[in-house]
């Protein structure tokens, strides 16, 4: 599976503010108020996501470093319910291809 990451931490439109991204039950979920365009959007679940044999979080550009670094290097507060992409994890590998800007933090 191919995934990528949004500035706020968000993957496969699950964001960190909305209550879908805690769907343990149903494969598939929509939003209707997405805080990006378009607002109503559909897309699967973490128990699809996580399924998956291998994924592949491709990250580039200087406005994803903060998430990078929280994500993966730890840069979250203490406490703090993590973000979207943390959650991410593949039933075989999980592979982040970051750029030069991407990972400037970590």
């Amino acid at each position: 599976m191919l995934l990528g990451m949004g500035p706020d931490g968000h993957v496969a439109s699950l964001f960190p503010t909305r209550s879908h991204r805690y769907e343990k039950k149903r494969w598939v979920t929509f939003i209707t108020d997405s805080p990006k365009p378009p607002p109503p959007r559909i897309t699967f679940t973490f128990p699809v996501i996580n399924s998956a044999s291998e994924i592949a979080m491709v990250i580039t550009g200087a406005e994803l470093a903060g998430a990078t670094k929280i994500v993966l290097g730890g840069g979250g507060n203490p406490g703090s319910v993590p973000l979207p992409a943390a959650e991410v994890s593949a039933e075989g590998e999980l592979t982040w291809f970051l750029d030069k800007d991407a990972a400037s933090k970590l």
